[in-house]
């Protein structure tokens, strides 16, 4: 048929029927591909302890997956959820389709398609085998379907080894998270993987790196950041002179005053540059100790006034949701490679803001800029 009649015949399609098609041949896929920007959707996608799973929505679709098996469920009109299981079983009664170079078993229940992998080649590590899936249904997905953004991707304590290398880095996630409440374990292949690679407004980590002790995230230079704001909890594996690459910074566990010191200094020497919006909690401040935290850093007295410095505390103030201070001490700093100014905020004796003097932060308090 011509291609504007098969045009016609695929606009008709719905999701549901697109999604099912897409799996008959790559041929197939590949037409479906050719009129996706006409069907859009977004993802959300969720790491369970025992599945990882994907929802994907018209207009919003969320993605869930699990390690072996995948579970495609229609629980309203226009969204699809994937859960793809850790644990890999066999589904009697089923058919076999490829996704990917991978054979995987299809079997239709009144609500429910389930597919499982049975692809020998894979081995018998599970975990692994997930991640794989979870990686070949990503793709696929976004063969046919014009995906606008990754409303959200949340993890539990369980991280998955070769989790974050299968994400997608052709998405803008709303948000990327590990619970908060305790610290999940990484390694250091999957955490320079994120930072380095992955498109978010937000990137919140609580996470650790037992497998290599003392390690410490170095930044890839040739790398553009991509990560608006950047919430850390646990910061054992942060090299505060060297600050991984975000505009907006955020440490919510308290930092000790020389590691506050570091990083001012590091920004004044020309690094930890991509910061420009910084809150961090640090020992409560004396007069003493706050002359250790200044010292062998030229200081001037700042150029904002009342009003712009209470305007930047206001308009931040749900993005580390600290409390507003009592009273304030500010200090501005000067950048020796570029004359690039930034105002250092004492809250309380407790709390430090740093505002670079950046366009969007002159913007935001209300300075007119050139």
């Amino acid at each position: 048929m011509p291609l504007v009649v098969q045009r016609m015949i695929i606009e008709e399609l719905g999701f549901n029927e697109r999604l099912f098609l897409s799996f008959t041949s790559k041929q197939f896929c590949s037409l479906l591909g050719l009129f996706r920007n006409d069907l859009k959707v977004s993802i959300e996608i969720d790491i369970k302890t025992s599945e990882v799973s994907i929802r994907v929505r018209k207009p919003l679709y969320s993605l869930t997956e699990g390690i072996s098996a995948i579970n495609i469920r229609s629980s309203i009109s226009n969204e699809l959820k994937f859960d793809i299981p850790y644990e890999q079983y066999y589904v009697y009664g089923s058919t076999a389709c490829r996704i990917d170079g991978s054979t995987v078993q299809i079997s239709e229940y009144p609500s429910t398609i389930c597919c499982v992998s049975i692809d020998e080649r894979v081995g018998c590590d599970t975990t692994s085998n997930s991640m794989i899936i979870f990686g070949k249904v990503l793709r696929h997905l976004n063969r046919f379907l014009n995906i606008q953004e990754s409303r959200q991707c949340e993890y539990f304590e369980t991280l998955p080894v070769g989790l974050f290398r299968r994400l997608d880095c052709s998405y803008s996630y709303g948000k990327i998270e590990t619970r908060t409440g305790c610290i999940a374990n990484t390694n250091p292949e999957d955490l320079t993987f994120l930072l380095d690679n992955m498109k978010a407004k937000q990137l919140i980590l609580n996470v650790a790196v037992p497998s290599a002790p003392g390690y410490k995230y170095q930044k890839n230079p040739e790398k553009k950041s991509c990560i608006d704001f950047l919430k850390i909890v646990n910061y054992s594996w942060v090299d505060f002179s060297d600050l991984p690459a975000a505009r907006g910074m955020y440490i919510r566990i308290e930092i000790q005053l020389e590691q506050m010191k570091t990083i001012l200094e590091s920004w004044v020497a020309g690094r930890n540059r991509e910061m420009e919006i910084g809150f961090f909690r640090i020992d409560k401040l004396t007069d003493l100790n706050h002359k250790a935290l200044i010292s062998g850093i030229k200081t001037q007295d700042t150029q904002l006034t009342g009003v712009e410095i209470t305007s930047f505390l206001v308009s931040t103030i749900d993005l580390h949701k600290m409390r507003f201070p009592s009273s304030t001490i500010a200090v501005d700093i000067v950048r020796k490679s570029d004359g690039m100014r930034a105002t250092v905020i004492e809250g309380d004796k407790r709390n430090m803001f740093v505002m670079v003097w950046s366009e969007s932060n002159l913007r935001m308090i209300g300075r007119a800029t050139d």
